[in-house]
Formats: structure tokens, C-alpha cells, sequence
């Protein structure tokens, strides 16, 4: 992991949380992209997108990321993971080399089910958080 990277620091954040990875059942926790033969339930972290902002004479990044909790048949057990998720970011500081965290806060609901073979029912829960450093 780059401690110069905001997306690793979110992901150090959620994979110390011992309440999510017991919630998950493991460390099942991923940036970007999980594996082909990746195990459900599972949290997905990934960069939507990242900014400069120009209000401050400080120098300001902006990002928004997509975190979110996968599972199989599974409802319940995706709401409670995405409950476990706002738990731990909502207002929460990061630790990213040479940055400071002055925002972290949920902005967007992610609510969605994307139909498997066999008539599996995989439910995607979870948010896009939007992340503020500054220097």
C-alpha cells in the first residue's frame, strides 16, 4: 500500500475495523477491483474521481470514492455491512503522508442488485464518500 495514496488509507481504515472484518467474515476487503473467485460477502473500495479546490490558500484535494459491501442472496447482511462502513468513515481521519483529513463524509446512497447465473441475486450497499486533505 502507498501511504501517499487516499484509497490506501481508506483501506487501512476499514481493514483494522474488527467489527467489519468480523461482520465480513475475514479481511475480504479490496481497492479497486476484487478477484475472479472472490468469496461473498466482501467490501469494494474504488476512486470515482479527485479534484483540486480553490477556496483556500492551502492546497485542498477532493475526492470521492465508492465503498461499498457485496454479498450473495443476502439483504440484510449487505445493509449491515454498509451500516458498519458509516460507522467507521463518517467524520473519521485518514492517514495520508504529507496530507491532513478535515472531511470525510458520506455523500451518496449505493443500492443496487445485479441478477447471477443460475438466478443468484447479488446486492451491492454501501456509498460514495467524499474525502477533503489539505496541506
Amino acid at each position: 500500500m502507498n501511504a501517499n495514496d487516499p484509497g490506501s488509507a481508506l483501506y487501512a481504515k476499514l481493514i483494522a475495523g474488527t467489527a467489519l472484518t468480523a461482520e465480513i467474515g475475514g479481511t475480504r476487503i479490496y481497492l479497486e477491483q476484487p478477484p475472479q473467485s472472490g468469496t461473498l460477502p466482501y467490501v469494494l473500495v474504488s476512486r470515482v474521481t479527485g479534484s483540486d479546490m480553490y477556496g483556500s490558500p492551502r492546497r485542498v484535494r477532493r475526492y470521492i470514492y465508492a465503498v461499498k459491501a457485496v454479498t450473495m442472496d443476502d439483504l440484510t447482511k449487505a445493509e449491515d455491512i454498509d451500516d458498519e462502513l458509516d460507522t467507521m468513515l463518517y467524520d473519521s481521519t485518514l492517514t495520508v503522508t504529507g496530507w491532513g483529513t478535515y472531511w470525510l463524509r458520506r455523500n451518496t446512497d449505493i443500492a443496487y442488485q445485479e441478477a447471477g447465473e443460475g438466478g443468484v441475486v447479488y446486492h451491492h450497499r454501501g456509498a460514495l464518500y467524499e474525502l477533503r486533505l489539505s496541506k
